[in-house]
């Protein structure tokens, strides 16, 4: 019996052969010419020059005799005959060939009678020219042998007539190798095995040369081909036909790697990617069935390092451009495009694909779109996550490429969160990768984070904080210290650095992990991706309000008939766009892991905070050393500013977000107050006040603090306020970043300091119901008085200082905005309104509506402060009632209360009160409040009654009619006006003081408030003396000399003793003069 030729015999010498007979036989074929193989044919033949060097045509075609004599003489025997013919019937039965023309047909077979005339069996040693022959047929279906009793209308209907007819190539060979593999089961363990896989192997290898050689099969689409079997054979009810592609797929990907002379995995993977890439970005959508077949096709690319390589060397731009990549170079590029599948629009004008007419859908219907955005959002970011997580598991090799890549998009995108770009939309949406691509890479950002941020895992302590200082002098310095992030100590950090770098303890080989890299690009990311979005949604949210209002106006004016189409359509388009945005924004995979995310980064930055680099949590008490960890200087800000922006987006549009989260919330308040007050760890006051606003986030909703609904967990419960282990430092803390936005050094635009301080008004009046936070605050209280002349004035002292001031500016704008409203709208009710031109009275309208907005901004402000003292005094009196306070308070009240029940009250009375938010009644109760709250004290009443400028004897009778209107209680009311005939009684007493007074010599009276000073003291800058109430007063809000404007401090003024002495002296001789007399 003749020994079986080793399976990989199969391929060997393949290439001299395709040399000695295929190519010629090709070629002569695209002639459409007859060539019979002889040796004289092959001399006289014009491509005999193709034969390997050195051979001569009649050596070729002898060798192939001896061949085939060799295997005649072989079979001879009954064994060996036997063997063939089995041997030469699965051959037949896997590639549904035959050499022979009297072949009994289990089987319809391809009969190749152009293969030599004297070999009628197949075996390993022929199969590769059988094969290619087979495959060069123009059409296979005319050359089947079939039973002649069959008619062929009726073969044309069985599979295996199909299979046997296949032209395309691909799709013909991994038949083959199918087939192969189910006889396989079958042959295993006997001596046919070999020819099985032989079979696979002459399979693979001709996969491989029309994959390297395509001009072979020019006529035929050879990525379509492979793109085809994979969708028909991934999700197949037989699941081992999966394996099978799959195995298929695989090892002819390492079959081209083995010969990469003909054709690199590159060069032969490259047009099947090109064509996956069109297919992605022509005819695919976010909902789309066959986005998420394609998303599993890319996932074969991961099976290899070869193939993994091939497949992001597509994917880099200056890779298939050969220049430097610009920005929106990544989005082009097949990872990019898969990146980009979003409900979001491509672009403001559209095409818009979801939410289209939405005033004609309900809100049920849009929800129902909503949440099949979401599930669709989820599916594909799993899906890129998988592809992404494979392609970095392959090698290091690819790691380091997938990092690389992800470094430079972001670094060549960065410009995109500058705010120039943001307010610039066009052109730069053409620059710039998209908020489509950004939010789906933050999605899978966030997922390759999980491991380390589930359940906040202990890995988050191999974080490198020194990863941003970090610098590499090449590729292959940072593939090996793994530092592929770009110019992050171009970003703000949180500290200055030292002056000194060598305190930061950087080592210029010092190599970080996978955890850094991703914590960090991920941060990045977020600031491109989640953070750019959300202020073009609030930028957006703020204008649709506008149109809203320009619709109401034109509504109410020309009726629904004369309503202009293009605010109707404006309008459309934005709330199309609204939902879009929404939708994508709140999915909720992408917020749980956001929040996984941010609890994390909370954790880590606390610790860094407070000790520096650290294994694992420790507890943090206050106070805080007053000297931070230098290390908080490689830190970028957008650490802390992605948290506050998540946080605040997700109170606003997804506060349910937050259940999931249970007792992590915990470690929210803890970086909130380890950074909220304290500028040496965090310079920045914008930062350190929007975190006052994302402890706000944390603060249950009011409609649910009184046990309203049912089966909410505990933090709508509020239990981190009560329970948190530094939960009594929240007061202080808040007061503090209060005060800083607005000292010297700290300082923030006028208008937003109040944006800031609004969400903290809230804060307040929630903790202060809450004994424990109430008491934080007495506290603080009793501090201030005990310290009140302190050369820096205590912390609670400059707090409602500040309070005061802004009660004032606010109040007073809002009714001058108010009177300015009444003015406009009397305008617009007068004869005149009627004969101004069109564009004159869209002016006018314009302006009104420009006015309307700064009357309800200052009016919503003005509210809030004047609640919050209110609110404080019903418990804090007397540093309210202090010398240095208590003028200032009580000429406030008597200004606003003269001005909102005096005689002025009707210039304030405008239509559609509370589109502008103005609360008249609701600010005379609050004020009228903290007169009953300050009534006890003498010293107030004084000052109430010493206010000459607004305080007159029917003041508080006014007020008490308007208290009635408003519903106070008759008890209330009656302490009212209990305190009215208290002042009134002083006043008797208070006449004769003043006519003592007003005989006071000049240099008795204080420069400044024109009274006589009780307590003189010398500022040593100017020389000039003031009283001791007056200038510490000055000093809480400007620490400077008022007439030198030098600095100055309480306790560097000198008493002026003598002065006193005279003064004292004085009062007593008049008040002796005036009692005698």
């Amino acid at each position: 019996m003749r020994t079986p030729p080793e399976v990989v015999r199969a391929t060997s010498g393949f290439s001299d052969y395709l040399l000695c007979r295929r190519i010629p036989r090709f070629l002569l074929k695209l002639d459409n010419a007859k060539y019979k193989m002889s040796g004289e044919d092959i001399s006289s033949n014009p491509f005999a020059a193709l034969l390997p060097s050195g051979s001569h045509p009649q050596e070729c075609t002898k060798k192939l005799a001896a061949n085939e004599d060799k295997v005649a003489d072989t079979a001879k025997t009954d064994d060996g005959l036997s063997e063939r013919f089995k041997a030469s019937c699965i051959i037949g039965e896997i590639f549904l060939v035959t050499l022979d023309p009297d072949d009994i047909y289990s089987c319809p077979k391809v009969y190749l009678k152009d293969i030599n005339n004297s070999q009628t069996w197949l075996d390993l040693e022929c199969l590769n020219e059988v094969v290619l022959e087979r495959l060069l047929l123009e059409d296979p279906k005319e050359c089947i042998l079939f039973d002649s009793k069959s008619a062929k209308s009726e073969i044309h209907l069985d599979q295996d007539w199909k299979n046997a007819s296949e032209q395309k190539s691909l799709h013909y060979l991994f038949g083959s190798f199918l087939r192969a593999q189910h006889l396989l089961v079958k042959y295993r363990g006997t001596s046919f095995e070999h020819y099985v896989k032989g079979c696979q192997n002459v399979a693979l290898t001709n996969a491989k040369l029309c994959l390297q050689q395509p001009e072979l099969v020019c006529s035929q689409s050879l990525p379509n081909q492979f793109i085809d079997i994979f969708f028909s054979n991934y999700k197949t009810v037989l699941g081992d036909n999966c394996m099978v592609m799959l195995d298929f797929f695989t090892r002819l990907a390492n079959e081209v790697h083995k010969f990469t002379e003909d054709g690199s995995v590159k060069e032969a993977f490259q047009p099947i990617l090109d064509v996956i890439y069109q297919h992605m970005t022509n005819e695919l959508n976010l909902m789309h069935v066959a986005l998420f077949e394609y998303l599993d096709l890319l996932t074969f690319f991961h099976r290899s390092e070869p193939l993994a390589l091939a497949f992001l060397e597509h994917s880099t731009p200056q890779a298939s451009t050969g220049q430097a990549s610009s920005p929106k170079s990544y989005e082009k590029t097949l990872l990019g495009c898969i990146l980009s599948f979003s409900c979001i629009p491509v672009s403001d004008s559209g095409p818009y694909e979801f939410f289209n007419n939405p005033s004609a859908g309900t809100k049920t219907e849009n929800d129902i779109i909503e949440a099949n955005i979401w599930k669709a959002l989820a599916n594909l970011g799993d899906k890129v996550h998988q592809l992404f997580h494979g392609l970095i598991k392959v090698s290091d090799e690819t790691r380091h490429q997938v990092l690389n890549w992800l470094a430079n998009c972001l670094h060549s995108n960065e410009d995109r969160a500058k705010l120039w770009t943001a307010q610039m939309r066009y052109p730069f949406d053409n620059i710039y990768c998209s908020d489509r691509f950004f939010l789906n890479l933050c999605y899978v950002m966030l997922k390759l984070c999980q491991p380390f941020c589930k359940n906040i895992s202990s890995k988050i302590f191999k974080i490198d904080p020194t990863y941003t200082a970090a610098v590499v002098t090449s590729d292959e310095d940072a593939k090996k210290r793994n530092i592929h992030a770009k110019d992050l100590m171009k970003l703000t950090c949180l500290i200055s650095k030292p002056e000194n770098e060598e305190d930061l303890a950087l080592s210029s080989n010092q190599t970080y992990n996978f955890i850094t890299e991703c914590f960090y690009l991920t941060h990045f990311c977020l600031m491109l991706g989640f953070q750019v979005l959300n202020d073009k949604f609030m930028r957006l949210s703020q204008e649709l309000h506008r149109i809203q209002r320009t619709y109401a106006d034109a509504h109410e004016r020309e009726g629904e008939d004369g309503m202009p189409t293009s605010i109707k359509e404006q309008l459309e388009i934005g709330v199309t766009i609204f939902l879009s945005l929404k939708a994508a924004l709140t999915e909720p995979q992408l917020l749980d892991m956001s929040l996984q995310f941010h609890i994390t980064t909370a954790v880590w930055l606390s610790q860094i905070a407070v000790f520096g680099k650290v294994d694992k949590t420790n507890a943090i008490t206050f106070p805080l050393a007053k000297k931070p960890p230098t290390i908080l200087a490689t830190i970028p800000e957008i650490t802390l500013d992605n948290l506050t922006t998540f946080t605040k987006f997700v109170t606003h549009y997804k506060p349910e977000t937050y259940q999931a989260a249970g007792d992590s919330l915990d470690h929210l308040m803890t970086v909130i107050l380890v950074f909220m007050g304290s500028p040496e760890r965090m310079s920045n006051p914008h930062l350190r006040a929007s975190l006052a606003e994302s402890l706000s986030s944390l603060i249950p909703p009011s409609e649910n603090r009184h046990g309203n609904m049912i089966g909410l967990n505990l933090f709508y419960e509020g239990k981190i306020f009560h329970t948190h282990y530094l939960s009594k430092h929240v007061a202080e803390m808040l007061l503090h970043v209060f005060v800083s936005i607005e000292m010297t050094g700290q300082s923030v635009a006028f208008e937003q300091k109040f944006n800031y301080r609004r969400p903290m008004y809230a804060v307040l009046e929630y903790i202060w119901e809450i004994p424990l936070h109430r008491e934080a605050i007495k506290e603080l209280v009793v501090y201030a008085e005990e310290n009140i002349e302190a050369p820096n004035a205590p912390l609670f002292l400059r707090f409602i200082n500040l309070l005061i001031n802004d009660a004032i500016f606010l109040l007073d704008e809002a009714l001058s905005y108010m009177m300015q409203i009444k003015e406009k709208q009397q305008e617009e009710e007068s004869e005149t309104w009627r004969h101004l031109s069109d564009e004159q009275q869209q002016e006018h309208t314009s302006n009104l509506r420009q006015i309307s907005m700064l009357a309800r901004y200052h009016n919503i402000m003005a509210n809030s402060t004047i609640q919050a003292i209110e609110l404080l005094t019903t418990d804090i009196k007397s540093i309210f009632t202090h010398d240095s306070m208590v003028t200032r308070i009580s000429e406030m009240l008597n200004y606003f209360l003269v001005h909102l029940v005096g005689p002025k009250q009707k210039n304030f009375n405008v239509k559609d009160k509370n589109e502008y938010e103005f609360k008249p009644q609701q600010i005379v109760s609050n004020i009228c409040k903290t007169y009953l709250n300050l009534a006890e004290n003498e010293k107030f009443c004084f000052a109430v009654l010493s206010d000459g400028r607004s305080y007159s004897e029917s003041l508080l009778i006014k007020a008490k009619h308007i208290l009635h209107k408003i519903g106070w209680s008759q008890q209330d009311i009656e302490s009212f006006e209990a305190l009215d005939q208290k002042i009134k009684d002083l006043g008797v007493k208070q006449k004769e003081e003043d006519e003592m007074l007003s005989e006071a010599p000049d240099e008795f009276l204080d420069p400044i408030m024109g009274t006589l000073m009780k307590d003189p003291v010398i500022l040593p800058t100017s020389q000039k003396t003031l009283d001791r109430t007056v200038i510490a007063r000055h000093l809480l809000s400007d620490q400077s000399d008022p007439f030198s404007r030098k600095p100055l401090t309480m306790d560097k003024v000198i008493p002026n003793v003598d002065l006193k002495d005279k003064i004292d002296r004085w009062l007593r001789e008049n008040r002796k003069r005036i009692k005698e007399y």
